[in-house]
């Protein structure tokens, strides 16, 4: 069926809005790599205005015009895809006041430096009144946007589309029944031998080892390139996506799994189909579907034996001080397991009590049933209940994230779904995908990338997170495949029955 005048000249505005969010995306990269400090004014208003520009096109008459003619013409799959995911996208930009948007970005900017300042001192209170006032703009925002159930859920929805607080709310009640009497069993049993060497390397003799690293798992460096931040991140569309990582010379581990982590977001980024580019079906189904294909390269391929046996040999090549740990020895150091107060640091075991902690704050806000300047007792009592360590500061407690100061609240949750779909996905590849372990450990990582590539970045938008995954591996998201993944592997590195 050829395509109407009207559906033509929707793709186009689509794809224009694409191609200035790349802009954005290109800018912010700048900022955060070879930009001079000088340059920050200038660049804020370089991004404000191009992001002005595409919320103006997006929530215009002309938009809202075509997306109504078109849900009255006869779409292909993909128009129907491409439309409802657009339609999605300009009802939430239109219900918006610009207002709002305006104070909910300023307070944004002022709360980040308050909560510099307050991380700084390590004293809650200074960022106090700024995060009470964003607390209060985004209940605005929920009213506007509109929800079923819970203000909560129309946060939520921005970052995991679908999904719902109450589904959340059991997801993770089961999570962490099941977790955390394998983490006490973990805490408690003799640690691994596993003292990594003191070894000082520069850190463009690291680069070379982790540019080989990338390649390896699959990344394409003819759309991509490897750069320096201040904090890894990964940015960019398809043909040029970028990732970043930090160094330290006196630690070469340091910067390898933020790289790996990296390579898997762009691994998703570089695995949608050419001919959806600038479409929603050339995109990520929700920030949770991304974290999983990060966490499950970082974590699950990047820090498994099979891996490492491959790629082992050659990190002693490099990095000659390593030969004074055997491969065993180095596998059970990258995968100890030990409560830490900081999310980003803590291990993959204890991580999703991290993030079910935030969850539960922010549940609790959203509901009414906790106030901006109560978050630090709340955090204090819960992390030491799921944890077993006190917290011994503002700044090392609820003052590590900058996630609330920006107002991402419903962000957090999805680092822990990522972690949750990551097993399931891995699970169902070791059943599909004969002797799987055994290719890694050969250093075959391109035939799980492509089952990855056939099952979940293909399809871009089409399918909901869960119902991707559903359709991926023949069962609702859980939580089982995670607990069975961790009792295997650190039921075997710790030798104790999980």
């Amino acid at each position: 069926m050829p395509a109407s005048k009207e559906y033509k000249e929707f793709l186009e505005m689509v794809r224009d809005l694409s191609t200035l969010e790349q802009v954005v995306s290109v800018l912010g990269w700048d900022e955060q790599t070879y930009m001079p400090s000088g340059g920050a004014p200038d660049r804020a208003r370089q991004k404000a205005a191009i992001i002005g520009i595409i919320h103006e096109r997006l929530t215009s008459k002309k938009m809202g015009s075509l997306i109504k003619a078109l849900k009255k013409q006869e779409l292909s799959a993909d128009g129907q895809v491409i439309l409802r995911e657009t339609e999605r996208k300009w009802q939430r930009a239109s219900s918006m006041p610009v207002e709002l948007v305006k104070e909910i970005a300023h307070t944004g900017s002022m709360s980040v430096e308050a909560w510099a300042r307050a991380r700084k001192e390590s004293d809650f209170k200074i960022m106090a009144p700024w995060l009470k006032k964003m607390i209060d703009l985004k209940v605005k925002e929920a009213e506007h946007v509109g929800y079923e159930d819970r203000p909560y859920d129309a946060l939520l929805d921005e970052y995991e589309p679908c999904m719902r607080s109450a589904e959340l709310d059991g997801l993770f009640s089961r999570l962490k029944a099941k977790l955390v009497p394998v983490v006490d069993k973990v805490l408690n049993a003799p640690e691994p031998k596993c003292a990594m060497p003191s070894v000082r390397y520069p850190w463009d003799v690291q680069r070379r080892f982790i540019t080989n690293l990338c390649l390896g798992i699959g990344y394409d460096l003819n759309c991509g390139r490897i750069d320096i931040s201040a904090h890894p991140f990964t940015t960019g569309s398809a043909r040029d996506v970028r990732i970043t990582v930090k160094y330290e010379e006196e630690n070469p581990v340091y910067a390898i799994f933020p790289a790996i982590h990296e390579t898997g977001h762009a691994l998703y980024e570089q695995g949608f189909r050419e001919k959806y580019y600038g479409t929603p079906l050339a995109e990520s189904v929700s920030l949770g579907i991304h974290e999983s294909q990060s966490r499950l390269w970082e974590n699950i391929v990047g820090r498994s034996l099979p891996f490492w046996t491959f790629y082992y040999p050659q990190m002693q090549l490099t990095f000659p001080g390593m030969k004074r740990l055997s491969l065993k020895a180095f596998h059970r150091g990258i995968n100890k397991v030990r409560p830490s107060h900081i999310r980003v640091d803590a291990d993959e075991l204890t991580y999703n009590l991290h993030v079910m902690l935030r969850y539960e704050i922010e549940s609790a806000i959203f509901e009414g049933r906790l106030k901006a300047g109560e978050i630090p007792e709340f955090w204090n009592d819960r992390f030491e209940q799921y944890l077993g360590i006190e917290v011994p500061d503002d700044a090392r407690g609820c003052l590590q994230d900058v996630h609330w100061a920006w107002g991402s609240f419903g962000y957090f949750p999805t680092y822990a779904l990522g972690n949750l779909y990551a097993a399931q996905l891995w699970n169902t590849a070791r059943r599909k995908i004969p002797g799987l372990e055994d290719r890694i450990a050969s250093g075959d990582t391109r035939t799980l990338l492509d089952w990855l590539r056939a099952n979940v970045h293909r399809h871009g938008k089409r399918y909901c997170a869960s119902d991707l995954i559903e359709n991926a591996t023949g069962e609702k998201p859980s939580e089982d495949h995670f607990i069975r993944y961790a009792k295997e592997k650190y039921g075997e590195i710790y030798g104790i029955s999980l």
